[in-house]
């Protein structure tokens, strides 16, 4: 008998990762209930570029989970400024976490977390904002987010 060993990978991506990013948010907005599943592909080729550009021009960061060379997770950074502060003014959202069903439960999104929360103090950002669910709000309370009374229009 031989048991199976899996190969598990995290990397900062790059532009040329604009692809399988891309997918990965359309996996996550379907199965969210954000995009009808027959809109899925029309959404993917949009936002190919949007990743392109984000990645190319530094306004996104963001990591990928392989597992045996498929990839299967990410968590990206979107990065902005604000009015000035003393230190800085650079502030981060951490979006767009998400791994497959079939490799949750496992430690991979608080890597992929870990992974980007570390990058963004070594950018110097202020802030680190996010959009929690209620199934993750534990998950990143164990980070150190709290809940921030912001209000939205």
């Amino acid at each position: 008998m031989v048991d199976s060993v899996l190969r598990i990978h995290v990397r900062q991506a790059d532009r040329f990762d604009a692809a399988p990013l891309a997918a990965l948010r359309c996996a996550s907005l379907v199965e969210m209930g954000l995009l009808p599943q027959a809109q899925a592909e029309g959404f993917r080729r949009l936002a190919l570029p949007e990743f392109w550009r984000g990645l190319s021009e530094e306004r996104i960061a963001a990591w990928l989970l392989s597992v045996d060379d498929r990839i299967v997770g990410c968590a990206c950074l979107v990065f902005w400024e604000r009015l000035p502060y003393p230190e800085t003014s650079l502030h981060a959202e951490l979006a767009g976490v998400y791994v497959a069903p079939e490799f949750r439960r496992l430690g991979y999104a608080r890597e992929l977390i870990g992974e980007a929360l570390t990058t963004a103090r070594a950018c110097g950002v202020r802030k680190t904002v996010l959009q929690p669910t209620e199934r993750t709000r534990e998950l990143y309370r164990a980070f150190g987010f709290a809940e921030s009374g912001q209000m939205r229009a």
